[in-house]
């Protein structure tokens, strides 16, 4: 059978890993369900809460440039990639990482991961030391959620209404329906298509289809 994975964003790294076989919902369905366009904070507000948990030196640096400039330089962000790739490359993880156009890197476990849990924990670790579990968050609502809108699953929605993959009424309930389908029910749009990746990776969810049909 034809499998689907959802990778969570780095940002919500904690809950890793999909199993094959079925898409199943990404770390965001932890935050409440509104599609009503409730707002985050302010940016640099959400940059002082931050700022007051960083671990790292650099974490406080480049928080400290975001709340003085009103937002995550790209280079920071580019740094604090870097500095997990670094650390997962050094723990031997098998991934691949790809930047996609909104600048955001997509991380791609290897499909053959022999300890899950083991890996989720390393990458976990890497992420929180790197300090691009607070910087990825935040730079990502800075380049694909102009409007704060609190639930992440909204501002996929809206993207995909707005790129005209699927249509106007299309709703957030919908979304996470379509995310729990098998691959071979994923009929509300092409969750492969380049605009639905983008409008996926600005909700936090990095999705892959496999279409090769597995043996047996």
């Amino acid at each position: 059978m034809r499998s689907a994975r959802i990778w969570p964003a780095l940002l919500a790294v904690a809950a890793l890993i999909a199993l094959p076989g079925c898409a199943t919902e990404s770390t965001t369905d932890a935050l409440p369900q509104r599609g009503t366009g409730e707002q985050m904070k302010p940016l640099v507000e959400q940059f002082k809460d931050a700022r007051a948990q960083a671990r790292s030196d650099f974490e406080r640096e480049a928080l400290d440039r975001a709340i003085k400039t009103g937002k995550i330089d790209p280079a920071d962000y580019e740094e604090a990639f870097n500095r997990y790739r670094r650390c997962a490359q050094d723990a031997g993880l098998d991934e691949t990482y790809t930047k996609l156009p909104n600048g955001i890197y997509r991380v791609t476990p290897a499909s053959a991961i022999e300890d899950v849990e083991a890996h989720g924990k390393v990458m976990v670790k890497c992420a929180q030391d790197a300090g691009l579990v607070s910087l990825e968050a935040l730079y990502r609502t800075q380049v694909d959620n102009p409007d704060l809108l609190a639930d992440p699953k909204l501002v996929v929605v809206r993207c995909l209404v707005k790129v005209g993959l699927v249509p106007p009424d299309y709703t957030v309930e919908k979304l996470s329906t379509f995310l729990k389908s098998d691959v071979e029910d994923m009929t509300d749009f092409d969750p492969m298509h380049p605009e639905a990746q983008k409008c996926l990776t600005a909700g936090g969810i990095a999705l892959v289809v496999d279409r090769t049909p597995s043996g047996g």
